[in-house]
């Protein structure tokens, strides 16, 4: 991150939207899938949605996933294969978006094999989980350095460009809980070619998961889906790989820690050592709060509340991949959503009466 990422400068925009096909993964979320087919620029043509169950998006063409088609791949990957196979397109590139993806921005796209957009959380039913996000932008800062290593980190498909010419040759008929990232790693690995990879700071706003529960399963599958597609990388990318994971579960530990060496009438061999390690790394955790602050860029009362909850919003941050860790899940669990019609933020329209939550891929 310090070499290449600190540095960082945008790519020049070479395509325009006409120049991709928009395509919006959901299982059945009609509300939320009209917010975002609405938020989609005008200069993009028609979007397809890709479901699973018949639904009515005004101004997309929605198209249902047959359920006798056989696909090495499962869940979302089976249907953006499907997608890759049945729906045609001459354009350069096919852009994928979540199904609560709001495009806040759009610039055309650089000339790159793989595009990611930048991640903009908001606000659903849960204030905290909505914190939680914030610090993790502060930690994704580390997109920026993507663009020049062997192989990226990894990637985030609720707003990604393909090149289609690479999507075809890679595919996505391939059996994973994460099938950005691994799609990327395959297409690093497999094509006897140099694939390029661009960072654009374009934000596509998605939500922040409504509550607890669905934030852990979604860290907790987002950890353990990457562990399981090791095997596509090399030796020096599993262990990096393995000591950020270890890292992200044991950040949780760090205001623990700090508490505990500023407790009176506990005897800690090394008192002094300890207490000044745990404040170190107690720095180092606000300091990527701060940066996520500064990219995020909230209001002064929310970012207020950020810095003052920030143990505790770091703790449940890292029980998900931490849970990864211990235990991988057996089965893939949907994010539940939240009817952007129902919240009263900056980025949301005013309340409806609606059902609030909904089921998704993510």
């Amino acid at each position: 991150m310090l070499r290449y990422g600190i540095f960082y400068s945008p790519p020049s925009r070479q395509y325009d939207a006409g120049d991709a096909q928009v395509r919006i993964l959901t299982v059945d979320n009609e509300s939320v899938v009209r917010e975002t087919v609405r938020n989609l620029p005008d200069s993009f043509d028609k979007p397809y949605v890709i479901a699973e169950e018949l639904i009515e998006i005004p101004g997309a063409e929605v198209r249902v996933v047959p359920a006798d088609f056989e696909s090495d791949a499962t869940n979302k990957a089976r249907a953006v294969e499907w997608a890759r196979q049945s729906i045609p397109s001459k354009r350069e590139f096919t852009l994928y978006l979540d199904e609560d993806s709001h495009m806040l921005e759009f610039g055309g796209f650089p000339d790159a094999d793989i595009i990611q957009f930048n991640e903009f959380p908001r606000k659903t039913s849960s204030l905290l989980t909505y914190f939680c996000e914030i610090n993790r932008i502060g930690f994704q800062i580390e997109q920026t350095s993507f663009p020049r290593v062997k192989i990226p980190l990894y990637a985030w498909g609720g707003g990604i460009a393909i090149r289609k010419s690479v999507e075809d040759e890679i595919t996505w008929d391939y059996p994973t809980v994460i099938e950005d990232t691994v799609f990327m790693w395959r297409a690093f690995t497999e094509l006897d070619r140099e694939v390029s990879f661009a960072y654009i700071p374009d934000r596509i706003s998605n939500q922040a998961p409504p509550n607890f529960w669905e934030m852990f399963q979604q860290r907790r599958r987002w950890i353990a889906g990457s562990r399981e597609d090791f095997q596509i990388l090399s030796v020096d990318r599993i262990l990096m790989y393995g000591i950020r994971d270890l890292s992200w579960s044991a950040t949780g530990v760090i205001p623990v820690l700090a508490v505990i060496g500023l407790l009176p009438g506990i005897d800690i061999f090394f008192a002094e050592m300890y207490l000044v390690t745990s404040l170190v790394l107690l720095g180092f955790m606000y300091i990527w709060i701060i940066i996520g602050l500064l990219r995020y860029r909230p209001s002064i009362p929310i970012a207020i509340a950020v810095l003052i909850l920030a143990p505790l919003t770091t703790i449940l941050h890292s029980f998900g991949a931490l849970w990864g860790i211990i235990s991988p899940p057996d089965t893939f669990e949907i994010t539940a959503k939240v009817d952007d019609n129902s919240q009263e933020d900056e980025f949301s329209t005013p309340a409806s009466s609606e059902d609030p939550t909904q089921n998704s891929y993510d």
